[in-house]
C-alpha cells in the first residue's frame, strides 16, 4: 500500500508519508531535494514520476511522443536512482476512441523507447481512467507499448457514485486481473503492473466513513498481495495544504494512521 504526493515538497510531506509507511510511492512534478528526501527516508518504496501536462495532444504522436519523453528527463535523469520510473500522460484516451487508441500506443512505443534507450530510464505505460479501455483492447491496441514499457500502470476506482472500493469490484478496482489475462491470452509480454492510482472516485467524504474507507484499502491491498505480478497502489492522495476537495487523504489522521498500520497477511 502505498500513497500518491500531488505536491513539489516541503518537510511536512515527508511527515505525513512516515504516517502511512507507503511502500508504493507517486511523485508529481517533484522538487530535486524532496524527492532524495523521499528516497532516503523510504529506501525501499518503489517510486513512480509523474509530471502534469495540461494539455495531452496525441496529434502527429511518433513525435509528441519523443518531445515528452525529453521533457520527463529534463527532471527524470537528475533523479536517476532515486524514482524508479516515469509516466507519460495521464488518462488521456475515452471509451471506444480506437483511432485515439493507435495514437496513444504510437505515443507510448515512442516515449518509452526514447526514455529508456536514451535516457536509461524506465517507462510505466497505461494510466488510463478507469474502465475506459476494455481488457481485450489492451491486447489488441496497446500491445506494442505495454511490451515496450519496464512497467504498466493501471488506475483502480469503483463506480463514481459508489461508496465502497469492493462495488462491482471484479470490474473495476480488480479489473487488472482481467487486463492480465487478457494479455496472456495474446501472448503480450509486459512487465510488472502498478496501481498508480486508487481510492474511491470522488474521495470518500459524503459517500463513506475513514474506518470503511480504511477497511477498503486494506481489502484491495490484501487482494494485491495474492497476485505477484502487481507491485502495489498508490492512495490518490496526498496534496497541498490547502486542497480543498475530500480527496485529500492527509485531511483525515484516523485514515492516515490506521493505513500505516497495515501490514499483510502472509
Amino acid at each position: 500500500m502505498g500513497v500518491g504526493v500531488y505536491s513539489s515538497g516541503g518537510g511536512h510531506l515527508i511527515d505525513l508519508l512516515f504516517c502511512t509507511k507507503p511502500t508504493i510511492i507517486l511523485l508529481m512534478d517533484p522538487d530535486p531535494e524532496f524527492a532524495k528526501d523521499v528516497r532516503r527516508w523510504f529506501p525501499k518504496a518503489f517510486i513512480v514520476g509523474r509530471r502534469y501536462f495540461p494539455q495531452q495532444p496525441l496529434d502527429n504522436p511518433a513525435v509528441r511522443g519523443e518531445q515528452v519523453a525529453d521533457y520527463v528527463a529534463a527532471l527524470a535523469v537528475p533523479l536517476k536512482g532515486v524514482v524508479n520510473a516515469w509516466m507519460s500522460y495521464n488518462e488521456v484516451v475515452t471509451s471506444g476512441d480506437y483511432e485515439a487508441y493507435k495514437r496513444y500506443n504510437t505515443f507510448q512505443v515512442a516515449f518509452a523507447r526514447k526514455l529508456q534507450g536514451t535516457y536509461g530510464i524506465d517507462a510505466v505505460a497505461g494510466n488510463d481512467g478507469i474502465g475506459v479501455v476494455s481488457p481485450e483492447d489492451y491486447a489488441q491496441y496497446f500491445a506494442q507499448a505495454i511490451q515496450e514499457s519496464g512497467y504498466f500502470g493501471i488506475h483502480a476506482y469503483p463506480p463514481q457514485t459508489a461508496g465502497s472500493m469492493k462495488e462491482d469490484s471484479d470490474w473495476y478496482v480488480l479489473r487488472y486481473r482481467l487486463i492480465h489475462q487478457a494479455l496472456g491470452r495474446a501472448g503480450v509480454k509486459h512487465g510488472p503492473f502498478v496501481i498508480t492510482e486508487s481510492g474511491l472516485w470522488a474521495g470518500f467524504s459524503g459517500y463513506t466513513t475513514e474506518q470503511h474507507f480504511a477497511d477498503d484499502l486494506i481489502w484491495f491491498t490484501d487482494e494485491l498481495e495474492k497476485d505477484p505480478y502487481v507491485l502495489g497502489h498508490a492512495i490518490y492522495g496526498i496534496f497541498s495544504t490547502d486542497q480543498a476537495d475530500n480527496t485529500d487523504i492527509a485531511r483525515y489522521p484516523a485514515l492516515m494512521d490506521r493505513i500505516g498500520a497495515y501490514t499483510p497477511k502472509r
